[in-house]
């Protein structure tokens, strides 16, 4: 996994994965001290290994979700994708949350299993 088991690290800046479509599977995963993450950068983002964004215990806010728009498809293992899993400090990200309409489905059902979970 890409920036995986980082445990010191707070902020970062994904801007150079513009040009990114996939993203693998473990990719930010047990970063125990990331608090913020930031999507304006993933529009040509369609696919998202399972895990991403997982046991990050002090991650509080995902911006510009609509970054994630043209995710189709969230890899799962053992019938679970694991995305923003263990992420229980993490703010609502439902219908209020602004660019959360331009979602695929695929997206929006994935962002109402993880508020069931969380809540």
């Amino acid at each position: 996994g890409f920036l995986y088991c980082c445990t010191s690290l707070k902020t970062v800046n994904l801007s150079c994965l513009q040009n990114v479509s996939r993203i693998g599977s473990h990719f930010l995963s047990y970063c125990p001290l990331l608090e913020i993450v930031d999507f304006c950068s993933f529009e040509k983002v369609t696919k998202i290994g399972y895990s991403f964004l997982s046991n990050c215990s002090s991650l509080k806010t995902i911006s510009n979700i609509s970054g994630l728009r043209n995710v189709k498809c969230i890899e799962e293992y053992y019938e679970n994708t694991y995305f923003l899993y263990e992420c229980g400090s993490l703010e609502p990200i439902d219908a209020s949350v602004p660019g959360y309409e331009c979602l695929s489905e695929e997206m929006k059902k994935e962002f109402e299993r993880i508020q069931k979970r969380i809540r």
